[in-house]
């Protein structure tokens, strides 16, 4: 009878519902067993009181004033740093170059094609005329210093129309110098009796 109440009472090999301490310092989702300190976040920078674009502006280039207000309100409306708002600036300035080069390189590729279109029209009396014409432009050009910088800043110098315009004032010049009278350095219109031989003025 005393066996049997040891046996009852003698659990100790009995299945136990306990939770058993794992041999692992922790695991993925439990970590280790504390609560991690949170580290504060810095508010995120945004738009400064005004923009520095100092350093973005080309050496020797300004920047208009209005153009620069408008886009500082642009770029404080959505809200970038100083940073971005430069390099933003940046890119369109180089975009803007990019522009300008362009438009330079077909302006400079029509103004020769008007060269060669006036070269094949004057055919075999090009150097002929072109001489003509370089007699009326120093004729001008003594009351009108800067008309060969006009002429190549312009591209006209390639025009057919200005070359027989100023062949037309060469010829004439040619014909009767006497129509143009240098006094003092400065070309000066004649009487008109040098024009009109013929007329009773």
């Amino acid at each position: 009878m005393a066996e049997d109440v040891a046996a009852v009472n003698d659990n100790t090999n009995a299945p136990q519902d306990v939770a058993m301490p794992v041999d692992a310092a922790e695991t993925m989702l439990g970590g280790n067993g504390t609560t991690a300190e949170q580290t504060p976040q810095e508010a995120p920078a945004g738009a400064p009181e005004s923009y520095d674009f100092a350093s973005t502006i080309p050496e020797g280039v300004e920047m208009d004033e209005a153009i620069t207000k408008e886009y500082s309100e642009i770029a404080r409306g959505m809200n970038l740093t100083n940073e971005q708002a430069n390099q933003m600036a940046a890119y369109g300035i180089k975009y803007g170059q990019q522009i300008a080069d362009a438009v330079r390189s077909q302006y400079n590729a029509e103004v020769k094609a008007w060269g060669e279109q006036a070269k094949a029209e004057m055919g075999a009396k090009f150097e002929s005329t072109m001489s003509t014409a370089g007699a009326g432009i120093e004729a001008v050009e003594k009351v009108v210093p800067g008309i060969r910088k006009a002429l190549n800043e312009t591209g006209a110098g390639n025009r057919i129309e200005v070359i027989r315009a100023f062949e037309m004032l060469g010829q004439l010049v040619q014909a009767d110098p006497g129509k143009m009278v240098n006094a003092g350095g400065a070309m000066e219109q004649a009487k008109p009796q040098t024009w009109y031989p013929n007329s009773k003025m």
